[in-house]
């Protein structure tokens, strides 16, 4: 059904199609509308748009998904050094983690792709950030690095002790 405004107090009204070229009263304000009959052949002929196109949202470009991935790998990092054995698996996690968010910072550099426009429209966080593909692989990239520099800290730490005795 096409949508018309009313003249008098300028609310949408949803028109019945078969009323084309007929009066219409406004429910709200009761003024009396002409629907006019183009509006009505346009949206009959207009083609209708399937619902797993319209519902779906568009996807993130590769490399803010790279980014992603590599942000969840540092924190799933981070999380198991506090597990015994979890250092192992922490230095391994991190390391992937930091060459995907690499890999999606060196996409974001050579591909002019832009988010879908419901997050780059967003304010976004200190002054702008997550608005920008490039920000994904960057947050990614610092989360794995920190994890890996806090996996191997104690390993440094006493590989200094030893030099400096």
């Amino acid at each position: 059904m096409p949508k018309i405004a009313c003249h008098s107090c300028h609310k949408k009204i949803r028109i019945p199609e078969h009323l084309g070229g007929h009066h219409f009263m406004c429910p709200h304000c009761k003024t009396a509308i002409v629907v006019p009959t183009e509006l009505v052949k346009a949206v009959k002929e207009a083609v209708p748009v399937t619902s797993t196109s319209s519902n779906q949202d568009p996807p993130f470009p590769l490399a803010a998904r790279l980014g992603i991935l590599s942000l969840v790998l540092g924190m799933i990092a981070f999380f198991l050094l506090c597990a015994p054995v979890g250092s192992y698996l922490s230095i391994s996690l991190s390391s992937v983690g930091l060459l995907l968010g690499l890999g999606g910072l060196f996409l974001a550099r050579t591909e002019r792709e832009s988010l879908p426009p419901f997050v780059a429209s967003g304010v976004g966080l200190w002054g702008g950030f997550g608005t920008r593909v490039r920000d994904y692989p960057l947050a990614g990239i610092v989360a794995c690095f920190v994890a890996l520099f806090l996996t191997l800290l104690p390993t440094l730490l006493g590989w200094l002790s030893e030099q400096s005795s």
